[in-house]
Order: C-alpha cells, then sequence, then structure tokens
C-alpha cells in the first residue's frame, strides 16, 4: 500500500517561463523530481521536466480552454505584469486572469494550497477599500474598462493596486475556503533581480529601485522568493493560512526606522496636594 506522503504531488505554476515563476518550476522539480508541474505562460517554460500549456493570462477565452490535470494539489499565481504596461492588461493579468485560473483551479482540488505573489508595492496604493472591492468584483474586460474609466489610473499606480488586491483577495480566498482544507497565502517580494526588473525601474523610478537596494545591501533573487513560495505551497506549513509573507530582506522595518519614535519613559503623575 503507498502511503499518502509518498504520491506525487501535481502542482501548477503560472509565469513559468522566466524569473520567480521558473526559479520554482526549477527548485521543485529538482526537490521533488516526480512532482508534476504544469507550467503556464504566455510562453514555453525552459525547463523541459514541466509540462507546459501557454496562455495568455488576460485572455479568460483562453483560460477557460486550459487543458488542466482533473487533481491539483497546489497552485502558485506567480504570472504578473509590471506597470510599464497599459493600465488594463497590468489588471487583466494580475487581478482578473489571477482570479480566473484561480476558480477553474479550484474546481480540481480537495485541499492543498494556493499562493499568489503580490508586492510590497500593494503598500503605494492610494486607492480606497471601497474602490479595491470594486475591482474584484469585476467579472470581464468591458467591466474592468468601466472600472479604469471611473478611477483614471495608470500603468505604474494600475500595478500598486493590483498587488493590493491580490493581498486583499487572498485573506478573503483563505477565510472562504477554510472548510474544505484549502490554504491560501500571499508572497510580496521587495526588488527582485528578475528579467523584469529594469520594467520596475521605468515605472517607479532608477533612484527609487537604487535606494532599496543600498538600504538592504542588494536586490532579492528569484530563487530566495521561489523558496517561500514552495515552503508555503509544502504540507510543511499546514499550519500557515491567510497571511502576507514579505520576501524583501527586511526593506520594510528599515523604511519604519527610519521614521521618528518617542522614546519617552512614561510617569506617573503624583498627586501632591493635601
Amino acid at each position: 500500500m503507498n502511503d499518502a506522503s509518498s504520491i506525487a504531488r501535481t502542482v501548477i505554476v503560472t509565469g513559468a517561463a522566466s524569473g520567480i515563476g521558473l526559479a520554482l518550476v526549477n527548485r521543485l522539480l529538482d526537490r521533488e523530481p516526480d512532482t508534476r508541474v504544469i507550467a503556464i505562460d504566455i510562453a514555453a517554460c525552459p525547463d523541459d521536466r514541466a509540462h507546459s500549456l501557454r496562455c495568455d493570462l488576460s485572455d479568460l477565452a483562453a483560460i477557460a480552454t486550459l487543458d488542466l490535470p482533473d487533481h491539483v494539489d497546489a497552485l502558485a499565481n506567480v504570472a504578473g505584469v509590471p506597470g510599464t504596461a497599459p493600465a488594463e492588461t497590468v489588471l487583466a493579468v494580475n487581478t482578473l486572469g489571477l482570479r480566473a485560473l484561480t476558480f477553474a483551479v479550484l474546481e480540481r482540488m480537495s485541499g492543498g494550497a494556493v499562493v499568489n505573489v503580490a508586492s510590497i508595492a500593494a503598500h503605494r496604493n492610494t486607492l480606497g477599500h471601497d474602490d479595491i472591492v470594486e475591482l474584484l468584483e469585476v467579472r470581464d474586460r468591458d467591466e474592468l474598462r468601466e472600472w479604469l474609466d471611473r478611477t483614471q489610473l495608470d500603468g505604474p499606480a494600475a500595478y500598486d493596486t493590483s498587488k493590493r488586491a491580490v493581498v486583499d483577495w487572498t485573506i478573503a480566498l483563505s477565510a472562504s475556503l477554510q472548510a474544505r482544507g484549502i490554504r491560501v497565502l500571499s508572497v510580496s517580494p521587495g526588488p527582485t533581480d528578475t528579467p523584469i526588473l529594469t520594467d520596475f525601474e521605468q515605472s517607479m523610478g532608477v533612484d527609487a529601485i537604487a535606494r532599496s537596494a543600498s538600504m538592504v545591501g542588494r536586490h532579492g533573487t528569484a530563487a530566495e522568493s521561489a523558496s517561500v513560495i514552495d515552503f508555503l505551497l509544502s504540507p510543511a506549513a499546514d499550519w500557515v493560512n491567510g497571511i502576507d509573507v514579505p520576501v524583501e530582506g527586511g526593506l520594510t522595518a528599515l523604511r519604519s526606522a527610519a521614521l521618528p519614535t518617542p522614546l519617552s519613559q512614561p510617569r506617573a503623575r503624583v498627586d501632591t496636594t493635601e
């Protein structure tokens, strides 16, 4: 009789053609060669050990016709478009497509985990909660255009907002799937040395990206983010759920520590009147 722990997992990874997605595919297959990895991206995954499915994740019709396996143990939504792209494209991939693919995969899951890649750029979002909720209720590209007509976001702002939406949606989805035993988490990398780092320099500013590196000593690597995602997808993280995990070398703490923090000592007021 096979032990349940010995049965090979099926893991879907989006954005698997490069960057963090490719690093995750490499790590999964190096560590667990029997894992069936379904690599979804607009281009084929360079790791030929994975099964590539080419798909434009901004196209809901293409997502709906993907030939997905009958059973899936884990999903890593790594694919993302930077703010150098038009705002509609950014949101179509980073929020609308991510949600559509996730719901399609959830029909094939009876446990396991979903990890969504967000970003510390989520903290740069300037829209209010109601706007984020409305974005997460968008069902197609027509409704997305209507939302954009109202909010008037450009590409860089759309990226920040998309990642805020991913973090918020992760928490809501985790709560809704608790009874099914499916964990949902997000990971928020800081500036990471991947092929789209130059896009972030263009959309967020070269100086801003350089300052981040100077504060923590360097940019992160794709492998470092992949290692965290790998852990969160695994049974070893069974008691971790519904949270966002920053992977940014302590950048957020360093920024917070740079703000003045009062250190005056509390004291009791003594009444000297008689």
